[in-house]
């Protein structure tokens, strides 16, 4: 992963003013896209399904849901899904509200469902049932369904009885502003085109008289959202169950891929920690808490991604003020009656690119997949699913409706199941799978190894000097110096057993019994280059031990170790042995290190590092269960090439400068 250099922890409040700031920077971020979907989903089925306040509410509500679900371990905000847009304005067409609502409480129950098998199964399942050969047409049915919801809004529909230029000037000049902003906007600009388009749009309708202030006026500054709340507001329906359920498969997948990519900028896994059970859960109970309140379906959003990314601040405390703030927006009766007079050719113009920019995203997914539309097989799923979904299908089951979106999923999960691949598929999936069998096998975390024998550095300086030591503007001598130090901190405690002989010493005033160390007992193995870094720490603790070198690199593509040197005192044998390596990594240098020792004859090997991932401590546990690890912290993981996320970067090059 990408390793970013984040201002705060995930869990660590900034002080009021800045923490203010940045939560309301979530907020407008969010903003545009959470109450469009209560405006397009009441603009496609005619009626008032959903309500800004309420999806304000429960946008915020979800959050605080799913921090507490992940245990403060994701900076994940939740906005409303446009994913459901249609299939809620199709379910209230069907069933009214009461389905709409309770179709949008099963698809919160399906997310738990999925997230306990995840946690019994694991989630290697999840791939075989949603390949990107269904997740990308189905994302691009949602975006090209809602096609004619945009130009009927605009107002230049086949069935449009006059043309309103008024509206056409409008919805071109939002259009525009909103590309404009997408394409050269900066900083937090460019997050919120459509908000700015939004905002743009509406302001030249008042200039042209297109907005009526009436229920601005007569609404109050406080007021009570319109909860629709079942066996109080409605008995719930299960009439447009099949039409809106399906549609979790696409969200759940684009549960996956946003928690991915927040893991890129924050170089931490959060599908591992805090895991894709919990946050799937989280998710899981915001919908169906949000379905309870008659607001629509949450989902985790982009634009709050990208603030992280844009802030380099990653503070669940953060994202928890900005629920709290689109709570209190909800109960701001004077501001949602000014949202409500958006006039339609604004949200037309935005729309038009908004929907295609959704279907072009399905395009994405097939295109970064390099999904090889050679094979019919992969035609037959993907063109099954686009006539289907944009067809108007539509098959009765009693009095229960399966149509469009919904009928495409069904197809193409079923499709990719029971469609057979040719031989060179086949080869390719089976090699895929033992990738990803290898690689969960691998995954370790912290609570997967011997926290007996590794011992972490506990103390205040250790941590100061660590975070100097990570910045990447830390400069070559202070660097060095700092590798010296914690050197030989970690040489006082790798000696808390040392054994000590009886001596005599004559102080100023009189003979006394004292306690000395053998100094000929001990040898200090660096692995080169490294490792010599650490050397002068330690030799200013144990000036008289013998030093022995080890020279070994890591080849790039296998990540395994290359040893071409080895240089040992004659009597290594009988010394206790301290092998010194900055990093411990993927652990296969150091257990190398540790194996040539063994054949020595030496007996008694510690490992000193500053530096440790979870993967390497396991894998040395494993290969050397007699020899303890002592490091000065334990970094999370490995990234896929190999290096220590947070880490510090290349500790050779950093010691010598020679990058």
């Amino acid at each position: 992963m990408k390793e970013v250099n984040l201002t705060l922890d995930v869990n660590e409040k900034p002080p009021i003013l800045k923490w203010i700031v940045l939560a309301l920077q979530h907020v407008f971020a969010m903003f545009g896209a959470t109450i469009l979907v209560p405006i397009l989903v009441n603009s496609a089925a005619g009626q008032t399904v959903l309500t800004i306040p309420v999806a304000l509410v429960t946008s915020g509500i979800g959050t605080l849901i799913y921090i507490l679900c992940t245990k403060g371990k994701s900076p994940v905000y939740l906005g409303s899904s446009f994913a459901f847009i249609t299939p809620l304005a199709l379910g209230a067409v069907k069933a009214g509200i009461a389905g709409a609502m309770t179709g949008t409480m099963v698809v919160g129950i399906i997310y738990v469902i999925v997230a306990i098998i995840i946690t019994i199964c694991g989630k290697r399942w999840i791939n075989k049932i949603l390949p990107p050969i269904v997740i990308g047409p189905m994302i691009m049915i949602i975006g090209l369904g809602l096609a004619p919801t945009a130009i009927s809004e605009i107002g230049i529909s086949a069935d449009a009885t006059f043309t309103d230029y008024k509206s056409i000037i409008v919805a071109l000049f939002t259009f525009l502003v909103t590309a404009f902003v997408m394409l050269k906007g900066k900083g937090f600009l460019k997050i919120i085109p459509f908000l700015v388009g939004i905002a743009s749009g509406y302001i030249l309708s008042v200039i042209l008289g297109m907005v009526d202030f009436t229920p601005v006026i007569e609404a109050s500054f406080f007021s009570m959202p319109d909860f629709v709340v079942p066996f109080i507001s409605y008995v719930p329906s299960f009439g447009a169950l099949l039409t809106i359920a399906p549609i979790a498969i696409v969200t759940i997948a684009e549960h996956i891929g946003d928690h991915t990519a927040l893991s890129t900028i924050i170089g931490k896994d959060l599908l591992k920690e805090p895991g894709l059970n919990r946050t799937l859960l989280g998710d899981g109970i915001a919908t169906f808490a949000a379905g309870l309140l008659g607001g629509p379906a949450n989902t985790t959003y982009g634009e709050n991604t990208s603030v992280v990314g844009m802030t380099k601040v990653a503070s669940v405390w953060v994202i928890g003020l900005a629920a709290i703030m689109a709570i209190l927006l909800g109960f701001l009766g004077k501001f949602t009656a000014l949202v409500s007079t958006i006039p339609n050719a604004v949200l037309g113009g935005v729309s038009l690119l908004l929907y295609g920019f959704i279907a072009v995203n399905g395009l994405k997914v097939l295109i970064e997949n390099k999904t090889d539309f050679s094979k019919s097989r992969n035609i037959i799923i993907a063109s099954s699913m686009l006539v289907l979904g944009l067809g108007g299908a539509v098959i009765n089951i009693a009095t229960v409706g399966v149509s469009g979106m919904s009928l495409a999923a069904f197809a193409g999960v079923v499709l990719n199941l029971i469609l057979p691949k040719d031989d060179v598929e086949e080869k390719d999936s089976n090699e895929q799978k033992n990738l990803e069998e290898k690689k969960e096998d691998e995954d370790v975390d912290s609570n997967d190894i011997n926290k007996e024998e590794l011992v972490v550095l506990d103390h205040p300086l250790i941590e100061h000097k660590l975070s100097i030591l990570r910045d990447k503007n830390t400069g070559t001598k202070e660097f060095r110096e700092l590798v010296g130090e914690i050197g030989m901190f970690l040489c006082y405690e790798a000696m808390k057993d040392a054994l000590l002989e009886d001596v005599t010493v004559e102080t100023p005033l009189k003979k006394i019994k004292a306690k000395r160390l053998n100094e000929d007992k001990y040898a200090f193995l660096p692995i080169l280059r490294a490792g010599t870094g650490m050397l002068d720490g330690l030799i200013k603790v144990i000036p008289n031990a013998k030093i022995g070198h080890i020279g070994m690199y890591r080849d790039e593509e296998t990540l395994k170790p290359v040893r071409y040197f080895f240089k040992v005192p004659n009597d290594i044998k009988s010394r206790e042995v301290l092998v010194l390596d900055p990093m411990l990594a993927t652990g296969g240098s150091g257990c190398d290190a540790i194996e040539q020792l063994k054949k020595e004859g030496v007996e008694k090997i510690k490992f000193l590092c500053l530096i440790a991932a979870p993967e390497g401590v396991s894998k040395m546990q494993k290969e050397h269960p007699d020899v303890k690890i002592y490091c000065a912290a334990l970094d999370e993981k490995l990234n896929e090439k190999g290096y220590i996320v947070p880490g510090l970067g290349d500790a050779g090059d950093r010691i010598f400068g020679t990058k």
